[in-house]
Order: C-alpha cells, then structure tokens, then sequence
C-alpha cells in the first residue's frame, strides 16, 4: 500500500495562493498525463514532469510558509569538473512556451490561469516578500510561456566600476584628454 502523500495536496492551512497554485498545477498535470502518454516522442517526459510540478507545489507552499533563510555563500570548486551526462537520463525541453507548443490550446489555458494568478496585486506583494516563491514560479513560467513579472524576474548583479584616477582623488575637474593617453581614438569620436 503506498503510505506516501497524494501529489498536489496541501494542508488546509495553506495559504490561498498557494491553494490556487496547486490546483493550476494539478489540472496541468492531469493534462500531461493524459496528452504525453498519446505522443511517442514526449512519453518518457511524462513521470520526470509530473513530479517537477508536484515537487514545484511543495516547494511553492514551504517558500511561503517557512520564514527566509540565510544561506552562507557557495563554495564553488577552483577547477570546473568536466561534463557528466548520463546517457540514459531524459531531460525537459528548455524553451519557453514549449508545454504550450506541444499541447495547444489546452495547456494555454493553465498559461492564462497563471498568468491572472500572478497578476493580481496581492499576489504580486506576497512574492515580492518570498523571493524563495518567486524561485520556483520561474521555470514554471519558462516552461507555459508566462511572461515574468518584476516580482518574480531574477534580480540582475551589479557591478559597481571602481575608478582608479588621481584626478579623482582630488576634486580636479577632468575632460576627456586625461582619460585619452593609451586609449585607442575610436572610444572618444569628438576629439
């Protein structure tokens, strides 16, 4: 008898966004189910994708339940380790709006599902508190073709130019003749 829990079930406590995610992701599945066992070339997709999107339900509700961690800092190691790609392992597709492609009209449909969930405005400020949530909406947004919204858009890293000059340093005004010595002419055009 399997013990396990029903995929795609929350507790009652759950908030309702998260309620609502499950049952999108619950329909998308049922969908993938019945439509990928039909399709020779998706058929080994159909287990691998059920339990991301169940997996992606869990870890949606956590995000927003459980308070942020902090995490320390990744080590990465200094010699980048060669490729090992199993063989045999399947992998999804990695193009945007690829389950839209190959289902059709009908996996639209849990496109514009989420795409109405994520756009109201409470659910907007809920994932721009829980940038964990917002984590696990993206490659499920890639994956339907949603179009990210700010709140859940990776936050870009900045790189701040430190500035070396003397000048600098002193409050001297500069113009463009200090900066010209050793720079090729085609960086500044109005010389």
């Amino acid at each position: 008898m399997n013990t396990s829990a029903s995929p795609f079930v929350l507790p009652d406590t759950a908030p309702e966004l998260a309620r609502r995610f499950a049952v999108i992701m619950a329909g998308l599945a049922a969908l993938v189910a019945r439509r990928f066992l039909k399709m020779p070339h998706l058929v080994g997709l159909t287990t691998l994708l059920w339990s991301r999107l169940n997996r992606a339900v869990r870890r949606f509700h956590r995000a927003l339940t459980s308070p942020a961690r902090v995490h320390a800092p990744r080590k990465r190691p200094s010699q980048a380790r060669p490729s090992q790609a199993r063989p045999n392992q399947v992998q999804l597709p990695l193009g945007r709006g690829w389950i839209v492609r190959e289902l059709g009209w009908e996996a639209a449909g849990y496109m514009a599902q989420l795409d109405a969930l994520l756009g109201e405005v409470a659910n907007r400020t809920a994932l721009a508190d829980a940038p964990a949530a917002a984590r696990v909406l993206r490659p499920i947004c890639r994956m339907l073709g949603v179009v990210v919204m700010p709140e859940i858009a990776p936050t870009p890293a900045i790189a701040a130019a430190v500035v070396h000059h003397p000048a600098l340093q002193a409050d001297v005004s500069l113009d463009k003749t200090d900066f010209n010595a050793g720079v090729p002419g085609r960086v500044f055009s109005g010389n």
